[in-house]
């Protein structure tokens, strides 16, 4: 399919997927990041609490040469780990970027174990050539993930690859029980020190941030709409 038609399946599977389980709240975007430029790149955000979940954020951008979409979907209620989806469609090329970061209390639990594996097991199922991928400062979180590229011929797996893996989060997310407050002010601290780390020790897309918008900017972004962690700050 082309491109563009892509980029809005993606976004229309994620949003559709969380729908048929829970109900989504849009929260409005401030001004200063709602008509987001990066490097002449206009960007489409949206924002969505997840209500009793966490939050989901999707971030898409369109030029002459390439379009690229990120999805993030982070719990805050149930010791989950955090999914993140890039894609990015270059002509006929497809990449995909998946992570399933164990921002959790406790990585040993047999549950978390279980989960890890099913996602392990949806993300070995796309059969496409995978990227070289060097080592990062946050490997030791990244329980499970794939760098890997294919063709326009291959956007239906890659569909099915997201719907997957969303339906293993709501799967997994009716299984485990509700934090208790200690241990969701826990969860909380983690996503939070992953959320600066990410900023402050960088990575590709986090640096083109940086370099364009301020570190100090690309905190309150982070915080506040990718990975919400200002909208989920437990009372206690």
């Amino acid at each position: 399919m082309k491109n563009e038609e892509m980029l809005s399946r993606i976004r229309e599977l994620g949003i559709n997927e969380l729908k048929e389980k829970y109900k989504l709240l849009e929260r409005p975007i401030q001004p200063k990041f709602k008509n987001l430029t990066i490097n002449g790149m206009g960007f489409n955000i949206n924002q969505y609490e997840i209500i009793g979940v966490g939050n989901f954020a999707i971030m898409d951008c369109s030029t002459p040469f390439f379009q690229m979409i990120t999805c993030i979907l982070t719990s805050f209620y149930k010791d989950l780990p955090l999914l993140s989806f890039d894609y990015i469609l270059k002509g006929d090329k497809r990449q995909s970027i998946i992570e399933v970061d164990s921002l959790v209390t406790d990585k040993n639990n047999e549950m978390h174990k279980e989960c890890i594996k099913k996602f392990k097991e949806n993300l070995d199922s796309l059969k496409l050539e995978e990227n070289e991928v060097k080592p990062c400062w946050y490997d030791d979180i990244k329980e499970a993930s794939i760098d890997k590229t294919g063709s326009e011929a291959d956007d239906d797996p890659i569909l099915n690859l997201l719907k997957n893996m969303i339906q293993t989060f709501k799967e997994y997310e009716q299984k485990y029980d509700y934090l208790d407050i200690d241990k969701r002010v826990k969860k909380y601290n983690i996503t939070r020190e992953y959320t600066t780390n990410l900023v402050e020790k960088g990575g590709i897309s986090t640096n083109m941030f940086k370099i364009a918008i301020g570190e100090d900017t690309t905190k309150e972004f982070y915080y506040t709409i990718l990975f919400g962690t200002d909208c989920f700050k437990p009372n206690y």
